[in-house]
């Protein structure tokens, strides 16, 4: 997970491993610290960056999984 670039942004890993549900770890988005935490772009902050992508946590959790999917189906 925190190999995968920001589900928001794309921008490259390590990534913030984002909780849409505390201790459900299968709702876990993958974000750079910018999206995460950032007080403009970030999740818990302003959410100008999520705005813009027109993103959800469920987007970015989409995003997220389709990615780790394609990563598996490399191995």
């Amino acid at each position: 997970m925190k190999l995968l670039p920001c589900s928001v942004c794309s921008r490259p890993g390590p990534s913030d491993a984002h909780h849409i549900n505390q201790g459900q770890h299968f709702t876990t988005v993958a974000l750079c610290k910018d999206c995460h935490q950032g007080s403009k772009n970030g999740w818990h902050g302003e959410k100008i960056m999520w705005r813009i992508h027109k993103m959800d946590e469920l987007a970015a959790l989409n995003v997220t999984l389709s990615r780790l999917s394609l990563q598996e189906a490399a191995r």
